[in-house]
């Protein structure tokens, strides 16, 4: 008969779990690319856990009906799931740490061993994985575990003062929890806790992350204790960031010198208040730390054109929207980490 104690009955529900929270985050609109990438992220490692699920439920159940080859299958594919962790783990990070991230196919390159072991999941022997697979699979996530880290501590470099720390301190929480299970399915400790031990601790910090990420209202929430008094719900932050997306990307307001965040509200027909609160927000910068990126991307981008080679440093920080060559060697060095001179050195060489 199939037996099933409770401790596996919770580790399930919270596998189960992942995998729906994953379907609805993937069809929230908010934070589109960032809500993607992790409900991938919760999806793959849903997934992994329910493997020791699977293993755990046979050594309960010897007798379980369930052929050896289909057994060995689903262990394969749960494992395979391995080297996806990584790679989405240091996307997500990217993704909530640059405010203009854009996913490349470049990314793609990185789960080429988790798509070559998903197509050869049906051929793969245990030995492979206990001799070679499983101890690489631990190794990738860790080295993509210590580049999430990196991002983060630049990130945490790079934050304007001021600007809000919600996404810093749930990045900082998100580490932590991962840390915690890298440690409980490291192969030192894996023999303690078994195979049903990490499973029920992603269940309970699952459980935690649910129950934060998908509270009502907490877009507001956050923006009234910062901004108390704010009228500004999650639909007109939405509308006024599209409005200030069009008015960067095709008006190309950042050219104006004498640019301000009174008179950019006014073009936008909102108040400064709303205006800054929108930029914290979304962007995690300061006014005057949002405008000068984008100048500070096309000043990359006309000093690495050939055709302007000849063309003086001081023009082109006058063509990017600086109103002086001074300011304009401070920003751009404080950004790049060298100076405008090197920089097209470098990009021309």
């Amino acid at each position: 008969m199939f037996r099933l104690d409770w401790l596996t009955l919770f580790a399930a529900f919270g596998s189960f779990q992942g995998i729906l929270f994953s379907i609805v985050l993937w069809f929230r609109k908010k934070n589109g690319i960032s809500n993607r990438i992790f409900s991938l992220l919760l999806l793959v490692t849903s997934i992994r856990i329910a493997k020791n699920i699977v293993v755990h439920i046979r050594e309960l159940d010897p007798d379980l009906q369930m052929s050896l080859a289909v057994w060995r299958l689903l262990v394969n594919i749960g494992l395979t799931h391995q080297f996806a962790i990584g790679p989405l783990m240091v996307l997500y990070f990217l993704s909530k740490t640059q405010p203009r991230f854009a996913f490349s196919k470049k990314y793609l390159w990185h789960f080429t061993p988790y798509f070559l072991l998903l197509v050869t999941c049906p051929f793969q022997s245990w030995p492979f994985w206990r001799d070679f697979a499983l101890h690489a699979s631990y190794i990738s996530i860790l080295f993509y575990y210590l580049q999430a880290v990196w991002i983060y501590r630049n990130h945490l470099k790079k934050q304007a003062k001021g600007s809000p720390k919600t996404d810093s301190r749930w990045l900082r929480d998100f580490l932590i929890i991962t840390g915690i299970l890298l440690l409980v399915y490291s192969p030192a400790l894996f023999k303690y806790s078994g195979y049903i031990g990490g499973a029920v601790l992603y269940a309970i910090g699952l459980y935690a992350v649910s129950a934060i990420m998908l509270q009502e209202n907490r877009f507001t929430t956050y923006f009234q204790s910062k901004y108390p008094g704010s009228s500004v719900t999650q639909e007109k932050v939405s509308l006024l960031r599209e409005k200030l997306e069009l008015k960067v990307k095709v008006d190309q307001c950042f050219l104006d010198p004498e640019l301000s965040l009174s008179k950019l509200a006014a073009d936008l027909g909102v108040s400064t208040n709303a205006l800054s609160q929108v930029i914290n927000s979304t962007y995690h910068q300061s006014f005057t730390d949002f405008i000068n990126s984008h100048r500070i991307d096309l000043a990359k981008k006309l000093l690495s054109d050939p055709e302007k080679r000849l063309e003086k440093v001081a023009t082109i920080a006058y063509e990017s929207g600086f109103n002086s060559l001074s300011r304009f060697n401070t920003v751009f060095k404080k950004a790049v980490g060298i100076t405008p001179s090197v920089f097209r050195k470098q990009a021309l060489s």
